[in-house]
């Protein structure tokens, strides 16, 4: 993330200064120009990470022939769960080539062909070098020594892949060893290209198959690799290229099953090094019923291995954001001009937005075995998953007033930002399914502290949402106004005069977003400082201490004291709504950079969250 500082501070810097600009213009060009933007930014994040991408290349005949699903569905053993080969696979290129799908073959296909035939990737553009800054160095080192055409350095400088054996070369292999050393500035990302390298090579790739279940059918022991089954005297099909480890035998397993793997394993290798699919799909679905057989119990049923393979190749579901954009233009659109039908179809793809959401977690929920909220990804979407629950409810408590869809609103803008996140960022916002770290286990007060602290996050970003269109309201010219109960408040005391808002007795725009706003706010207010709480206590169990200063337990309580100031600022502010709207705006990047910057260039305990 930090190779996005200088844009994120040019960004934070030029609009400040388009502030002052913005502030010379007359009233209701001020509000289209906003409006403009906002809609410009939008279709460039869209257009640039979808539309304005090179045409992934043809896969090769062979590669096309080959069987992928039954390759997918097979059952691997990595990081202490069993996954299906589909997802595993894509794991591991993930490692090698971060985002980027080699030659247009499916992940499982380039794991298998890696480490087949090593050498066909050697001068192959496979390595991802993610950040800019390293991939300009290794330019200029190759162009010292004339190593490569400028055609070549210039698509490595825009796409971020290069060939191994660029890497491998003498000078580039100086260059990375100094700037290892540099241990705050080069170290991690010269760790990331030298990780590709290790994972890329096939001794590693073989030595990570852990395909065999154990035959004494414990499902808490270890599965084995595929080369504990091919005997020390088995004669390899290719040793060098394939690098698995020769062994003694796997204890327990019967002669006969230890050589039907082992036949059929060479069998794969030499069809595939012939790129011959025919025989390497006889030999795989050969090799992959000799394998189940070893110990059927555990073996996982076909239908969630087959799941697994749908959901991580429909790209984890992340494409539910277009849904929540679909229900995000009507419902604003019905707001701003008070038409009745963009709110209704608004609904109707918020609705289906939501349904698709909740599936998302329920496959995860299904396949990991746990609450799907562990990991960084996991909780993005738990999160705008509690917030769109939240949006149920208070639609309903608000149906007869004016704050009615707002909360619709708020939260399929959040949605969409957060899935367009998990979308276009695969490789830092990693789907993996992992297992949960085991000081996370069996604590109630972990739960809930969880689940309450990523809930107030939604509720802060949903906030954010009504403050903008607040700010954006009051940009071009409508008068100060505010709700003079506060949100919770209004609603409570409907009936009072100070209320009228709420009723739609003449209110003004800004007085409704202040109050949605205020709605919001108050929640999470509430929620974040019960999930400190929670996590003191949980931390004092787990721990021995309810507090110890870790980064991302000083920036929640650095967001819960921007909303503390908000409490007071209400009070003594005359221009109560237009405070309100910027302290929430302020709590929500301070609640953005607890969860981005402390989770990725910060160290902390909370680090894996």
């Amino acid at each position: 993330m930090t190779e996005y500082l200088p844009q994120i501070l040019a960004a934070l810097f030029g609009t400040i200064a388009f502030g002052f600009l913005l502030a010379m213009f007359p009233a209701r060009a001020r509000k289209i120009t906003v409006d403009v933007l906002v809609v410009g930014l939008i279709g460039y994040i869209i257009y640039s990470n979808t539309v304005n991408r090179a045409p992934a290349p043809e896969p090769t005949p062979f590669a096309q022939a080959v069987d992928i699903e039954a390759l997918n569905n097979l059952a691997v053993q990595n990081d202490g769960r069993l996954k299906s080969f589909s997802s595993f696979s894509r794991k591991m290129m993930r490692f090698v080539s971060g985002r980027h799908s080699i030659a247009g073959q499916p992940h499982a296909f380039t794991y298998m062909d890696m480490m087949f035939r090593p050498k066909a990737y050697e001068d192959a553009d496979v390595i991802y070098v993610k950040h800019k800054d390293l991939r300009g160095m290794i330019t200029d080192t190759l162009l010292a020594e004339n190593a490569a055409e400028h055609s070549v350095l210039e698509s490595f400088m825009e796409s971020g892949l290069i060939a191994p054996s660029l890497l491998k070369r003498p000078s580039v292999t100086d260059l990375l060893d100094r700037l290892e050393r540099d241990l705050i500035t080069t170290n991690k990302q010269v760790g990331f290209v030298r990780s590709a390298l290790t994972v890329s090579d096939a001794r590693t790739l073989a030595n990570n198959l852990r395909v065999v279940p154990p035959p004494s059918g414990d499902d808490h022991a270890a599965w084995f690799l595929i080369g504990d089954a091919l005997p020390a005297s088995a004669a390899p099909h290719d040793h060098t290229h394939s690098g698995v480890q020769r062994s003694s035998g796997i204890p327990g397993m019967p002669a006969d099953t230890t050589a039907n793997i082992n036949t059929n394993w060479n069998k794969l290798g030499s069809a595939w090094q012939a790129q011959d699919a025919d025989a390497a799909n006889a030999a795989l679905a050969s090799l992959a019923g000799a394998l189940r057989s070893v110990a059927p119990t555990l073996y996982p049923p076909d239908d969630k291995l087959e799941l697994e393979s749908w959901y991580f190749r429909n790209y984890s579901m992340t494409w539910i954001w277009v849904v929540y954009l679909a229900a995000m233009i009507p419902l604003l659109i019905g707001f701003v001009y008070k038409w009745r039908g963009a709110n209704m179809i608004g609904i109707a793809f918020f609705l289906v937005a939501f349904a698709l959401h909740t599936t998302s977690l329920g496959i995860r929920w299904h396949l990991s075995g746990r609450i799907p909220n562990s990991n960084m990804f996991e909780a993005i979407a738990a999160a705008t998953w509690f917030g769109g629950v939240i949006a149920f409810v208070l639609e309903f408590i608000v149906r007869k007033t004016t704050m009615r869809n707002l909360f619709f609103l708020g939260s399929a803008a959040a949605s969409m930002t957060a899935s367009m996140c998990s979308s276009f960022m695969p490789v830092t916002l990693a789907s993996d399914i992992d297992n949960i770290m085991p000081i996370l286990l069996h604590n109630v007060w972990l739960y809930i502290h969880t689940n309450m602290i990523i809930a107030s996050y939604c509720t802060i970003a949903i906030a954010a949402v009504t403050a903008l269109l607040y700010l954006r309201d009051r940009i071009g010219g409508s008068r100060p106004d505010h709700a003079v109960l506060g949100g919770a408040g209004s609603l409570v005391m409907s009936n009072h005069p100070s209320a009228k808002f709420v009723r739609g007795d003449n209110a003004s725009t800004a007085a409704v977003l202040d109050g949605a706003t205020m709605v919001m706010m108050e929640f999470s207010f509430v929620t974040l400082w019960a999930g400190l709480v929670m996590g003191a206590i949980w931390a004092d169990q787990s721990w021995g201490r309810p507090w110890g200063w870790d980064p991302k337990e000083v920036f929640a309580l650095n967001t819960f004291i921007i909303f503390l100031l908000l409490v007071h600022v209400r009070f003594k502010v005359k221009d109560k709504g237009l405070w309100t709207a910027i302290l929430a705006v302020i709590g929500c990047g301070v609640m953005l950079f607890n969860w981005i910057v402390i989770n990725f260039v910060i160290t902390g305990l909370h680090s894996y969250a």
